[in-house]
């Protein structure tokens, strides 16, 4: 169960400005990424850890989250280093979503009308087994498609070259 606040998205969210093309060579570093990381979405978020300082732990958003850009990864180490643990949308760009897997975040399709039953700054309560998003500042409930099983296991080891690399000197085969 993962408890926090929400940040809502206002319209379709790119690649491209969720961390701005100027950063698009830094290394790929949580803590690095995610001082610029929505940058180009908001103006508030523009200044250094803007986003971060927020203190967000879901972002709820609409259609092609982080589409229309390049597949880089600071997006995602960007999102996770400013404490995001689960996006919602009810649809994400394909190099995004498989970079979301490869870092163990959890990028989740969710009802049509989550990012309408939403604001910024409420309360969400998700249970990643059931698929259940409990929206307790509304007294609302919405559902996702549960996380994968193999998603949960790469977030716990840290990122895919980690469980990769666990199975490995535990002798296990990867399936």
């Amino acid at each position: 169960m993962i408890k926090g606040t929400c940040w809502v998205a206002d319209d379709y969210v790119m690649a491209y400005d969720i961390i701005t093309s100027e950063h698009w060579t830094s290394p790929i570093d949580p803590e690095e990424n995610s001082k610029i990381v929505m940058s180009g979405v908001k103006e508030e978020f523009s200044k250094e850890n803007a986003f971060k300082d927020r203190g967000f732990t879901f972002i709820v958003a609409n259609h092609n989250f982080a589409g229309g850009g390049k597949s880089i990864e600071h997006v995602i180490t960007g999102l996770m280093g400013a404490g995001i643990k689960a996006v919602f949308a009810t649809s994400f760009a394909r190099l995004q979503f498989r970079n979301a897997i490869n870092y163990g975040l959890p990028f989740l399709t969710s009802d049509d009308d989550m990012h309408l039953g939403c604001e910024t700054g409420d309360e969400l309560e998700y249970d990643a087994a059931k698929g259940i998003i409990k929206n307790i500042t509304k007294g609302t409930e919405f559902t996702s498609v549960p996380v994968a099983p193999f998603v949960s296991e790469v977030s716990e080891a840290g990122g895919l070259m980690n469980f990769v690399r666990d199975k490995i000197a535990k002798g296990e085969p990867i399936q």
